[in-house]
């Protein structure tokens, strides 16, 4: 047997295909497989948990309406802008407060609102009849209705603290708006003549 030359070799290196080996590629999809399947989608979710009510619309029987907890976030004052540190385009507002009222009950402060919404919760007398057990009674739902200004950093903490508490039938109201003639609510634009 002759012995090939240099030139030989190289030639026939050039020539061959370029081989891809799968195995870290199937190493790395596996892994991927295994991380979804181990991890909880929930987590990731960045909104609050709120469900449209099934009770309510167009049904062929009639649904009695539930007694709801009505809980509103009023906007005292605005506060002014001012740029956080350390961070290009976060903002916070210095000087903004709310108040929160609880049915007809004026409170200020979310320890104050837990404090109320606790004694609320835990009052027998304050239940209401459960349509899906007839003959037994519920925690009655609550619906948070923020005040025209009010932004996410005051709505946030009022739905943890209705959750903290124990009531798990949470629902967003339209908003005060302009319908209650607020301080910061719009004022309808009057027509030029």
């Amino acid at each position: 047997m002759a012995r090939k030359s240099r030139r030989q070799q190289m030639k026939e290196e050039v020539t061959k295909e370029a081989e891809i080996d799968m195995t870290p590629m199937i190493d790395v999809v596996f892994l991927l497989i295994i991380f979804f399947l181990c991890i909880d989608f929930k987590i990731l979710e960045s909104k609050l948990p709120a469900y449209l009510p099934k009770d309510k619309g167009s049904q062929p029987e009639k649904v009695e309406p539930q007694e709801q907890l009505r809980i509103k976030i009023v906007l005292d004052r605005k506060g002014e802008k001012s740029l956080r540190p350390a961070a290009k385009h976060a903002y916070y507002l210095v000087g903004h407060k709310v108040h929160y009222t609880v049915g007809p009950k004026k409170v200020e402060t979310l320890d104050e609102l837990k404090d109320e919404l606790k004694k609320i919760h835990d009052d027998p007398n304050r239940r209401v009849p459960d349509p899906k057990k007839p003959g037994s009674k519920k925690v009655m739902g609550v619906v948070i209705e923020p005040d025209t200004g009010t932004v996410y950093g005051d709505v946030a903490p009022c739905v943890d603290a209705v959750k903290f508490v124990g009531f798990d039938d949470i629902n967003f109201g339209g908003g005060l708006g302009s319908e209650t003639g607020g301080k910061y609510a719009k004022k309808p634009r009057k027509k030029k003549k």
